[in-house]
């Protein structure tokens, strides 16, 4: 990206990024086996969410001592009782709608690139009425890899018509980071994720805990900053 200048062309993360995902996500475990609360270490199935639902739902099974000869079933079950009843428990982070709106009008292209699968995707975005922001939107499963792989962010980077150097990359992970270093786009770190230590998401070349410091910092051209 030129020193001088800020991108057009804004890619974002979902889960941990733009969306508080994680209280109907526990929510769900809960409801799922309230007998297993005792069993539960709450700080690590969080941390797990950088690593993807999946992966956090059966770190969460483990844990519940449901990981026998039944694991797939239950891990369909507890994904059921996730969509059914608490997917729409996602929270905006604070700012994030504002900012979206705000980059949309100004003309920004706005992509979106999550390891989060393309039903529970659309649903979200159509319940918080963000689907119009993003021209372009890539899921789990619209490529062979997933991120931290570069073949998600390349291909919305194709969709949006713009080069890696051009855009940017916000996420809030060591596997967006890692993406986003694999694809060589410039990188912006959500501090107010699922990471666990804040050099997880090095390189970048912008940290931010608040949006409207995002918003601020894209809008002006001067030198790339970095959190110091």
């Amino acid at each position: 990206m030129n020193s001088q200048t800020h991108p057009k062309t804004v890619i974002f993360d979902l889960d941990g990024t733009l969306l508080d995902t994680w209280p109907g996500l526990y929510a769900a475990v809960l409801a799922f086996d309230s007998t297993g609360q005792s069993r539960l270490d709450p700080g690590a199935l969080r941390l797990r969410l950088s690593d993807g639902i999946g992966s956090m739902l059966s770190l969460a099974l483990t844990q519940l001592n449901r990981n026998g000869a039944e694991a797939h079933r239950d891990y369909r079950l507890l994904s059921e009782t996730y969509e059914n009843d608490w997917l729409y428990a996602a929270t905006p982070f604070e700012g994030s709608q504002a900012m979206l709106h705000e980059l949309h009008t100004a003309g920004y292209r706005l992509g979106l690139c999550t390891n989060r699968d393309p039903g529970t995707t659309k649903a979200l975005l159509g319940h918080f009425g963000w689907n119009d922001y993003f021209a372009a939107k890539v899921c789990l499963g619209d490529e062979k890899n997933a991120k931290p792989h570069a073949d998600p962010l390349l291909k919305t980077l194709s969709m949006l018509g713009c080069a890696p150097a051009d855009a940017l990359f916000v996420g809030d992970s060591h596997i967006d980071a890692s993406c986003a270093a694999n694809a060589n786009v410039p990188f912006a770190a959500h501090l107010g994720g699922y990471h666990a230590h804040r050099n997880e998401l090095d390189p970048c070349v912008v940290a931010f805990s608040h949006f409207r410091d995002l918003a601020g910092w894209i809008g002006q051209p001067r030198p790339a900053l970095t959190e110091s």
